[in-house]
């Protein structure tokens, strides 16, 4: 009777142990699990899409390697404007071209993040900044590998000469005119194909160099919104009253939305010493407005435009210098009036990186 009782106590006690295991090894491992963190997954999700954007062939290119990039630019700003008209029957041509003021500009980036803004040295404290008289640029960036995009404004703000005047002789007449102004801002982004090998932030970036020679097509989209003024009152008087009046406006303004493809090239010549070219023609659509003193117009056409840009670089990983030369080109167009607007840049860059990221240190 004492053993079946001590048996019956027995496998009471297994039963009783083995409901209670699965709860406690359940609650062992609640104990030891890890709580879930949101800033370690969002760190996560940053590194997926960073690697993403920059990932690239180590062979081809050498990373940024830092995290904080930033540089000096001395720029000359130049702007050239030709006017056709045939409203009159015959043809007629007028030129403009700005003087080249010397601007500085001042650029900081953030990994693939840049911002900056220059402005001309001859304006310095004359008026406050963003001043429709003086000219500027503002620009944001991102430069990574694989996708390239910029938002930007500029204004020419200074004044212009007359080059050329269909029957007119230009020699000995003064030839300065303050009422041509132009302001525009734009949004560009582009898809490097060839992005592992090629690399964009080595040739215009400064955040990467480039180890071999390698190119890639590019397509992208691009918004652009231009605003140019023009006041014959500032003509010189003598210059004036021989200009066929058909050339004369008070502003055109247009906006464009336009597609893009073209290629780029970077040859990495010498050690750390890179030659890159890029050109890439869009084509797309254009809403135009022109004013004169007797009639305002609306155009909707197709727009032709070419963005050009080279650059001659050194860059050791830590400082960088070099050239960069930049043109765009706009035309407006209608039946019997035509003007091409053109402006280019060309800067010397100076710059360096610093604070190293954790993996290159």
């Amino acid at each position: 009777m004492k053993r079946l009782w001590l048996i019956s106590m027995f496998i009471s006690l297994w039963f009783a142990a083995m409901a209670e295991t699965p709860d406690s090894i359940f609650s062992s491992c609640i104990s030891e699990q890890k709580k879930p963190n949101f800033f370690k997954w969002a760190g996560g999700v940053v590194d997926d899409i960073s690697t993403f954007l920059n990932d690239c062939d180590t062979n081809y290119v050498t990373p940024q390697k830092y995290l904080f990039s930033s540089q000096l630019e001395l720029s000359y700003f130049h702007d050239y404007y030709r006017m056709r008209s045939s409203r009159s029957g015959d043809s007629h041509e007028m030129v403009l071209q700005s003087g080249n003021p010397l601007s500085l500009g001042i650029y900081a980036y953030w990994g693939p993040f840049g911002i900056g803004h220059s402005w001309n040295l001859e304006d310095i404290g004359k008026s406050s900044w963003g001043n429709s008289e003086n000219g500027y640029r503002n620009s944001f960036m991102l430069n990574t590998a694989r996708i390239i995009g910029e938002f930007y404004t500029f204004s020419s703000g200074k004044s212009a000469k007359f080059t050329r005047i269909t029957n007119i002789d230009l020699e000995d007449k003064n030839r300065e005119f303050r009422g041509l102004k132009s302001k525009c801002y734009g949004i560009d982004a582009q898809y490097i194909f060839n992005n592992k090998r090629y690399s964009w932030p080595a040739a215009f970036g400064e955040n990467a160099v480039q180890k071999k020679a390698a190119g890639s097509w590019k397509a992208g989209v691009s918004y652009c919104r231009m605003n140019i003024t023009f006041n014959p009152a500032d003509i010189d008087p003598d210059i004036r009253q021989q200009i066929d009046t058909t050339l004369f406006f008070n502003r055109v303004k247009y906006t464009d939305y336009a597609i893009n493809f073209g290629y780029s090239y970077n040859w990495p010549f010498k050690r750390n010493c890179l030659l890159a070219v890029s050109a890439i023609p869009s084509l797309g659509f254009r809403r135009s407005e022109i004013r004169t003193d007797y009639s305002r117009q609306i155009l909707d056409n197709i727009s032709t435009d070419l963005f050009f840009r080279a650059s001659l670089f050194w860059n050791n990983t830590k400082y960088f210098s070099g050239i960069v030369v930049d043109i765009h080109t706009y035309s407006y167009r209608e039946k019997k009036f035509s003007m091409t607007n053109s402006y280019g840049t060309i800067k010397y860059i100076l710059g360096l990186n610093f604070i190293k990221k954790s993996q290159y240190r």
